[in-house]
């Protein structure tokens, strides 16, 4: 079998997470994003261009991608005998659901929240 080969769990637990921590740096993009255009005086999230929404949801959908592989990849080697990297295979699996869980959250505020200023 190849070093590499996806199908020790070793090099899953490796590849989880790698993808785990690379899925905090767009959760983080869209809840800076989310917190700066929080408006607290009317209570809702407050954009005014299209291309700021398109980027919030590009990282949004960015994080839950990366994130959700790097939590199932450690799922999947957590527990296992031939796994020697058993600790990064439990990191990657709470690390990408938490990135997971915060991506949902802010996918599911953002729509409940929003509000689209434009001054014309």
């Amino acid at each position: 079998m190849a070093r590499n080969s996806l199908r020790r769990y070793d090099v899953q637990a490796r590849y989880g997470i790698v993808l785990a921590c690379a899925s905090v740096v767009p959760c983080l993009g869209a809840f800076g994003m989310a917190l700066r255009n929080y408006n607290s005086d009317i209570g809702h999230i407050v954009y005014g261009r299209s291309l700021w929404m398109i980027t919030f949801i590009a990282c949004v959908g960015l994080a839950l991608l990366i994130g959700g592989t790097g939590c199932l990849l450690g799922l999947n080697s957590a527990g296992q005998r031939r796994n020697e990297k058993q600790r990064w295979s439990w990191i990657a699996f709470f690390l990408g659901g938490s990135v997971t869980t915060l991506g949902i959250i802010l996918a599911i505020a953002f729509f409940v929240l929003r509000v689209r200023f434009s001054i014309d």
